[in-house]
């Protein structure tokens, strides 16, 4: 695996694949600690992306490990704050989950906050079309 280790902490891991243009944030297993947190958990993130140059690359969010959350104060929160900090500016995004459930959550996050995104739990179709049309129009 080509990826590079850029950051982590107890929530995420960022790899970075030059040669495919792709950064892959991981979600742990780890439940964040309270919404008030998440504050300086995202910005941490988004730090680390930001440093990075966004627009170079495509995002590959891999949620899989991630426990499941929809309370509504929990949406709100990551719709107007924390979600925007983390996928924007990025070529694509694409978004890596572990159930159909996952899916239709995502599909519902697309629709409501308007950020452009792959979802699938199929990791090469993500890989696949993050890479489409980086250099040359070609796939990478």
């Amino acid at each position: 695996m080509t990826d590079k280790q850029v950051f982590q902490d107890a929530y995420f891991t960022v790899l970075v694949d030059e040669r495919r243009g792709i950064v892959r944030t991981v979600r742990s297993s780890t439940p964040f600690p309270s919404l008030e947190e998440l504050g300086d958990i995202f910005a941490r993130l988004g730090d680390a992306l930001d440093a990075l140059g966004r627009s170079r690359y495509g995002l590959l969010a891999d949620l899989r490990a991630g426990p499941g959350r929809n309370d509504p104060e929990f949406e709100i929160v990551m719709e107007q704050r924390h979600r925007p900090r983390w996928i924007r500016g990025f070529r694509k995004v694409g978004v890596l989950v572990r159930s159909t459930v996952g899916v239709m959550q995502i599909q519902r996050h697309a629709r409501s906050d308007g950020f452009e995104r792959m979802i699938s739990k199929n990791e090469d179709e993500l890989l696949t079309y993050l890479t489409e049309d980086v250099s040359s129009g070609k796939k990478g």
